[in-house]
């Protein structure tokens, strides 16, 4: 594979670092579409003979890009372009789905499984049940661009919602249908941590299993009522989650 340096020839006489100049023209690439997410870039060895530098020079560019985030290194298989990422400030409520078709993006909510059981200790814990008390399980796979960036499963108290179905929250989406039953999200408490996909999601995103991903786990309100509990493993490389301390 070929590089493309049409007007980008490097200024040797300038005093500007060369690995800047690399840098600066890999990252004109990213920016500019011409090399997608997930495009595996060319080898060290053939940057260091289309920019006529040394294999230092190309590393520490290829280094600085890794670090400020456009791209990662997969062991044994190369460097790629890391997609870019959505920044949500957590400061007021949101939904996924929502948040991504306010700013144009084409977000799809696919639902895997909806059932209605008697929910786990932890389960049962998170939404202040009572033994017995049956949820309505909704399993969801969340994607953009056609791209899985989510898995999710929601738990919602059957009492609250006995009329809620799987037809409803495949037209419609989750909160819209709750919505329409007269339940209206208004509140959220989310907890992040660090992640690995497991072997049966890193399948439905077509990762590996043990890619690092974020494990987010939230309790919603309506009002005073304790709605739901939902625990979503997503991507790490399609959001940035930024928080502002005052």
């Amino acid at each position: 594979m070929s590089v493309d340096l049409t007007g980008h020839a490097l200024a040797r006489q300038v005093p500007v670092a060369l690995y800047y100049q690399v840098r600066e023209d890999l990252l004109h690439k990213i920016q500019s579409g011409q090399w997608g997410p997930d495009f595996k870039m060319p080898p060290e060895r053939e940057l260091c003979e289309t920019y006529g530098v040394s294999r230092i020079t190309v590393r520490k560019a290829l280094d600085d890009l890794q670090n400020e985030g456009y791209l990662y290194r997969v062991q044994g298989k190369g460097t790629f372009v890391r997609r870019a990422t959505m920044e949500k400030k957590l400061s007021k409520f949101y939904s996924f789905g929502d948040e991504l078709r306010r700013r144009g993006m084409n977000e799809v909510a696919k639902l895997l499984s909806f059932s209605a059981l008697t929910p786990e200790e932890a389960v049962r814990h998170r939404l202040e049940l009572r033994a017995g008390e049956q949820v309505f399980c909704i399993r969801r796979q969340r994607l953009m661009d056609e791209v899985c960036y989510a898995i999710e499963v929601s738990y919602i108290p059957r009492s609250l919602t006995p009329a809620l179905t799987a037809e409803m929250v495949k037209t419609n989406g989750l909160y819209s249908s709750l919505r329409l039953l007269g339940v209206y999200p208004d509140r959220a408490v989310e907890q992040f941590r660090a992640a690995a996909l497991t072997a049966p999601e890193g399948r439905l995103m077509g990762l590996p299993a043990g890619r690092p991903a974020i494990n987010l786990q939230r309790q919603t309100w309506a009002g005073a009522q304790l709605i739901e509990y939902c625990n979503s493993v997503v991507r790490d490389d399609f959001f940035t989650y930024a928080v502002e301390l005052k």
